[in-house]
């Protein structure tokens, strides 16, 4: 149970006296400003023919947190509203008057999490609007047609939603060959690997084909073409083939084609995607757990490359109403992974809210090696399951291959604090791209740290030497 029930019992008492607008009334016309600064007037809408969905919630609410997350009105917004063919007007209202913006952000005390993360549409922070329409509980979601005529819907799907305004409002038109492709962050064992393009049909035609490109520092380097049909409001991943690639250029993703019809350069067929590799680290691991106020419900794994649990932790001390010995603090523990493997982590929470509410400035899965955080996975912002794949892999000596195994500098990428893994001293040369030595040390002892923090961001040349042999390899700085 959440906190939610005790503030729930608060707010039924609050909205006892209030009766809910009847069905058939005519909506209360209000102007209000969005948190960036916005201004919103419903009658000015209405008169311009457009109908208004209108959500009422509050950031502490459970139910709500779950149908925002559901993500119905992003996708009338995004097929109907500005982003789309402009018919459809949506406003999220914090209508709970003991709720601040830092609420709303997910850095406040009385959050679910991050309400304005990958939301499309307006969000107005007014209790005077719960007020004006009588809630008389969260969510309460209304359809408001041109007409002025107001009623609750309830938190409908987006189908649903659809289906309501078509049948009381007037027809939507929609856009046909409309879709957004989705940004998304690719991560893999090493610098080689299949990106997978992602996108949501927001177009009233069903996606049969299309191709999607590449493009790396702008320039294309891949495409992709599909078939098979993608219905409104589906989402669908496009694996592209395998490919090297670097972790410091950019990447997009473009829609060239959708239905054998070009699609011209828009938001809504560019998108920015992450290829990332792995950082390389030594086995040896300390993994910090930053639990909220609900540790009971928390959980953790570990998988390797072959989907099987290595590690695992959770749930932690607590009560089921929230505190207790493991809340708001941070769950140390030392670990050992395997040797030469890709390992993936999942953050789970059984109540379907995150790891969201708690005092601690931040939530969520943290490996650390030399000092220095290697992987940090916020879990402030996900309902049940987070799954984060291929985040590090495990470094291993080679008796086998003593130079080109034997040693490095790990971690790899790194924000610059790393350990020479070695067996035996070397002279480590590090220079950057243009030649410039930024570190020259003759016979550096073996497993002594390098603090490498002062560097700028970037990839360096490091050439390291033996009395055996001489191996050149890339270290990047975060």
């Amino acid at each position: 149970m959440k906190k939610t029930t005790f503030l729930l019992l608060l707010l039924t008492s609050y909205f006892s006296s209030m009766a809910q607008l009847p069905p058939g009334s005519a909506a209360p016309d209000f102007t209000a400003t969005d948190i960036n600064g916005n201004t919103h007037t419903l009658s000015e809408y209405l008169n311009q023919g457009k109908t208004v969905i209108l959500d009422i919630s509050a950031t502490w609410c459970g139910p709500c947190w779950n149908y925002h997350n559901g993500k119905a009105l992003d996708n009338i917004y995004n097929a109907y509203g500005a982003n789309g063919s402009n018919e459809v007007v949506v406003l999220f209202v914090e209508g709970d008057p003991s709720t601040t913006l830092a609420d709303l952000q997910g850095t406040g005390n009385n959050t679910r999490g991050d309400w304005t993360a990958d939301t499309s549409y307006p969000i107005i922070d007014s209790a005077a609007i719960g007020d004006l329409y009588q809630i008389g509980y969260f969510p309460t979601v209304y359809r408001i047609c041109p007409d002025g005529i107001v009623t609750e819907i309830g938190p409908l799907t987006a189908p649903n939603i659809r289906a309501s305004i078509n049948t009381s409002c007037g027809t939507l038109v929609g856009l046909q060959n409309h879709a957004e492709l989705i940004e998304s962050v690719n991560y893999f064992c090493s610098t080689n690997g299949a990106p997978i393009a992602k996108f949501k049909n927001y177009g009233t035609n069903s996606i049969t084909s299309g191709t999607i490109g590449l493009k790396k520092d702008g320039v294309l380097v891949a495409t992709k073409s599909f078939t098979g049909s993608t219905t409104q409001f589906s989402t669908r991943n496009i694996p592209f083939d395998a490919l090297d690639f670097d972790p410091e250029a950019e990447y997009t993703f473009e829609f060239q084609t959708i239905n054998n019809a070009a699609v011209s350069a828009s938001d809504f067929s560019v998108e920015p995607t992450e290829l990332k590799s792995a950082t390389n680290i030594l086995p040896e691991i300390t993994l910090n757990i930053y639990t909220d106020n609900y540790p009971t419900e928390m959980t953790w794994r570990i998988k390797n490359s072959t989907g099987t649990i290595v590690a695992s932790g959770g749930p932690y001390a607590g009560s089921p109403n929230g505190g207790g010995a493991d809340a708001n603090t941070v769950i140390s523990q030392s670990l050992t992974l395997g040797a030469s493997n890709c390992y993936s982590i999942e953050l789970l929470d059984s109540y379907g809210d995150g790891w969201s509410i708690g005092t601690l400035d931040q939530k969520g899965l943290e490996i650390v090696q030399n000092g220095e955080t290697v992987v940090f996975i916020d879990g402030s912002n996900f309902t049940s399951t987070l799954s984060r794949p291929n985040q590090v892999t495990t470094y291993a000596l080679s008796v086998e291959d003593p130079i080109a195994e034997s040693f490095g500098l790990l971690p790899n990428p790194s924000n610059g604090l790393v350990t020479f893994y070695s067996k035996e001293a070397a002279d480590i040369l590090i220079s950057d791209l243009q030649g410039k030595v930024v570190f020259n040390a003759k016979d550096f002892a073996a497993n002594a740290s390098l603090d490498l923090s002062s560097l700028q961001s970037g990839v360096y040349i490091t050439t390291i030497t033996t009395e055996k042999s001489t191996t050149t390899q890339k270290l990047v700085i975060k």
